[in-house]
């Protein structure tokens, strides 16, 4: 088995300030924004600066992780599942030679996974003969008036169809057709390292074009860091060739943004809830949860 404790010492030696936080932290960002925006579309959208009436198309990103805080077991549960698929999709075990599987064993390092236990999923996932793979399921919740992606890495979608079935039907949630609702987009959130302030923009713009995202967003000149948006697809190429570019990946992530938001009531939020309770515990292959839900900055669904 290959040791790759070396190559990351002290998991607390290798958090950014910026990393100290949550995503959620990293993604208010992107949505609580009043003043002036320097926002760039490389597809010709928009061009130099402008400004949002109220919040950007990101203010309501509902981007909730099957694992949260303080739930460990589910967040470990989520890297081991990650780890699995990386080594299955790279063809091997070793970091070095892997590189979704470097990028996997990063993000869970910068969620402090300990180095036992990321070692402890490659040693598993190495032995493991089945054959992981991606689903995405469209569900109706709350009397159809939240609409929910759930993504899940699984190598049995049979039993995870048939235990969301059971969550559907006591929680009277339905499967129905929701991908053409939301937009499906890959999202790298990053610090350039070698940028100075004054330059952020330009030189985000032109290494943007050089990778082929589609969009650039200085999120924070101070901190340097800049947001880009591209295909899904190019989120691994693009991601390593930023990297190449000096830039200090936070996050690469693959998300589902709604077109429309709805408010829930009190009744309806504790309904959904009690939906969100239901799956976490029943259907155990669940890696990300998307939804349509419009939420207050100090208001989060747990589970």
């Amino acid at each position: 088995m290959i040791d790759i404790s070396s190559d990351y010492g002290d998991i607390t030696t290798h958090f950014h300030p910026v990393q100290e936080n949550s995503h959620k932290m990293i993604f208010q960002r992107l949505l609580v924004r009043s003043t002036q925006q320097n926002i760039l579309s490389i597809c010709g959208i928009h061009t130099g600066s402008c400004y949002f009436a109220g919040h950007s198309k990101w203010a309501n990103i509902r981007h909730t992780k099957a694992a949260k805080d303080g739930q460990k077991s589910l967040l470990f549960a989520r890297f081991a599942r990650q780890i699995r698929l990386a080594i299955q999709e790279g063809k091997s075990a070793n970091p070095a030679v892997n590189s979704l599987l470097k990028h996997t064993i990063d993000a869970a390092v910068k969620k402090q996974v300990p180095m036992a236990t990321i070692q402890t999923s490659i040693k598993k996932a190495s032995s493991q003969g089945a054959t992981y793979k991606r689903y995405v399921l469209e569900v109706k919740a709350v009397a159809s008036k939240v609409y929910v992606m759930l993504v899940l890495y699984t190598d049995n979608v049979a039993l995870a169809k048939a235990n969301l079935q059971t969550v559907m039907k006591k929680t009277g949630s339905s499967y129905a057709e929701l991908k053409h609702l939301f937009t499906e987009t890959g999202i790298i959130v990053a610090v350039a390292q070698d940028t100075p302030a004054e330059r952020l923009l330009e030189d985000a713009t032109d290494h943007a074009i050089l990778v082929g995202a589609e969009e650039v967003d200085v999120l924070d000149e101070k901190e340097r860091l800049v947001h880009f948006t591209c295909s899904p697809a190019e989120l691994l190429r693009i991601r390593k060739e930023l990297e190449e570019l000096k830039y200090e990946v936070e996050s690469a992530e693959h998300v589902y943004i709604p077109h429309n938001y709805v408010q829930l009531n009190e009744a309806e939020k504790v309904a959904y809830q009690h939906f969100r309770t239901r799956l976490n515990n029943t259907v155990d292959c669940i890696d990300e949860i998307f939804d349509n839900i419009e939420e207050n900055e100090d208001q989060e669904i747990s589970g």
